[in-house]
């Protein structure tokens, strides 16, 4: 239903009137717009409602309630008794002839596009066709296609490398072929293995990095950020613990049985803080 809102907060007869009664005029405006004759109150069956009537589909005693509404000149009484707004039925008469002028215009102009005669075309001269002076070029689809245009299917051995190379998403940002993820759960158990991949998953998405192999970065240095975050919440594992090499820095991951703390704790500190400083930075 179309409202127009700057005519209902300008006009001096709706400010003058109480909340109460401007908002019983927004429900009349609904019934009138909803009626079977739009803007005129009338039941179902064609009949307008009398004052009383009104009064109970508004759930109101006041009999000048309506009365109120005509001097504020928003309705009025129509001859036959039906209670109606100007405004729409006047809203109502403007658009059904815009409408009947449309459809005059779109028939019109349907009509002038229909009449329009095609232009003759005079049909061009056939000439005979000449011979090719070099040899003639094969089509692009022949009936007999040459052979080996059609690749030959895969093998069963060849489907089985191209399965093992699949990588699967272990993760939103890690991805890892069954070989990967296997080895490393062989070597390190299924719960390191996910928190190294939480570990990698969390750099990669809070610094946008891409990685050509997870694996080998898992490899690089996330096993050693692992053990690290591990000691610094107190759990020191008896294998896999990076050891310090001579030449600083923490070593491969090879494991060091019998030990219960990495080498560089039980020597008393070492180059391994500063690799520990370093995966500490990613997080």
């Amino acid at each position: 239903m179309p409202f127009d809102t700057l005519a209902w907060l300008s006009m001096p007869g709706v400010r003058g009137l109480s909340p109460e009664i401007r908002s019983l005029w927004v429900d009349l405006l609904c019934l009138m717009w909803g009626s079977v004759e739009r803007g005129a109150l009338l039941k179902p069956n064609g009949d307008p409602y009398s004052r009383s009537e009104i009064n109970r589909l508004l759930a109101i005693n006041d009999d000048g309630v309506i009365g109120t509404l005509i001097d504020a000149g928003l309705c009025a009484w129509r001859d036959d008794g039906a209670l109606i707004s100007r405004q729409i039925i006047r809203g109502e008469e403007i658009r059904a002839k815009r409408r009947e002028a449309g459809l005059k215009g779109g028939n019109a102009t349907k009509a002038k596009m229909l009449s329009v005669e095609e232009p003759k075309v005079k049909p061009p001269k056939v000439e005979p066709p000449k011979k090719p002076d070099v040899d003639p070029v094969l089509p692009l689809i022949a009936d007999d296609p040459p052979q080996g245009e059609t690749p030959p299917p895969l093998t069963e051995k060849e489907k089985a490398a191209a399965e093992k190379k699949k990588k699967y998403k272990y993760s939103d940002f890690v991805t890892l072929t069954h070989d990967e993820y296997a080895k490393l759960v062989a070597e390190f158990g299924e719960d390191a293995v996910k928190d190294m991949i939480d570990i990698l998953n969390n750099w990669k998405g809070s610094n946008g990095k891409k990685t050509k192999s997870d694996y080998f970065t898992i490899r690089k240095w996330v096993i050693n950020a692992y053990y690290e975050q591990q000691q610094r919440n107190g759990v020191y594992p008896r294998q896999h613990i990076a050891t310090a090499n001579p030449g600083g820095g923490s070593a491969n991951n090879k494991g060091c049985p019998g030990a219960t703390l990495p080498a560089n704790q039980r020597e008393g500190g070492g180059s391994n803080d500063e690799a520990q400083k370093d995966y500490s930075e990613r997080f």
